[in-house]
């Protein structure tokens, strides 16, 4: 996977003020964090973040730092080199569902990383048409791989699941350099029997006894 250019810019301002100046101007406050350095307070253009994102979450971004407004009047024209990075949390509001605030992890090209891949499941289970009931139990696995390598998704096939049969992680496949770091036999989905319903019954009550009928007179006593 090729890395995603982003153009950023860096922030002096931090705080619950700030940020919301920030959203209302159409842009995502952020945190890049790096190795063997402090991490840098950067701002996203909202509509730039949402383009990057449309390529995976787990899309390699090559983070181009724009100048900051003070700093342009600088008479300095070094340039800040670029820096490769992946998304490790993206906050949402939780109605608006819009975008709160990013932390990017700075990453190695060369050296291998740890991710969260979303797992996929293609066809419909054979055991449906008997009435049986998918249970998807494990929606993402866990990864090593190079940055560039690591996949958006992997995908299992549940087709020829009958009720009571199930797939699991070791049915996974990985692409070349990627390795599965879950436990192979954690199961993704199986396929349960359909549901019986018991008909409530009403209990019975019990009749009182009926007394005999006298015909034509009064019942004597004895």
């Amino acid at each position: 996977m090729d890395t995603i250019k982003l153009a950023v810019r860096t922030r002096e301002e931090t705080g619950n003020g700030p940020s919301r100046r920030f959203r209302a101007a159409g842009q995502v406050p952020a945190v890049a964090y790096g190795k063997g350095h402090e991490a840098t307070p950067i701002v996203i253009a909202i509509d730039d973040l949402r383009a990057a994102l449309a390529h995976g979450h787990n899309v390699v971004l090559e983070l181009e730092f724009e100048a900051a407004k003070k700093a342009a009047k600088s008479t300095s024209k070094a340039k800040r080199p670029p820096l490769y990075a992946v998304v490790k949390e993206i906050q949402f509001h939780p109605t608006k569902r819009s975008f709160v605030h990013v932390d990017l992890h700075e990453v190695d090209l060369a050296v291998e990383i740890e991710a969260t891949v979303a797992i996929e499941l293609v066809g419909t289970a054979a055991g449906l048409a008997d009435l049986g009931m998918l249970d998807w139990l494990q929606r993402e696995v866990n990864v090593r791989a190079l940055p560039n390598s690591v996949p958006d998704s992997l995908s299992v096939d549940v087709s020829h699941l009958l009720i009571g049969h199930h797939v699991a992680v070791k049915d996974l496949t990985a692409p070349p350099g990627v390795v599965i770091l879950d436990d192979p036999e954690t199961v993704i989905a199986s396929v349960l029997p359909p549901r019986v319903e018991v008909e409530e019954v009403a209990p019975q009550v019990a009749e009182a006894p009926v007394e005999p009928e006298v015909i034509g007179g009064v019942k004597s006593e004895e």
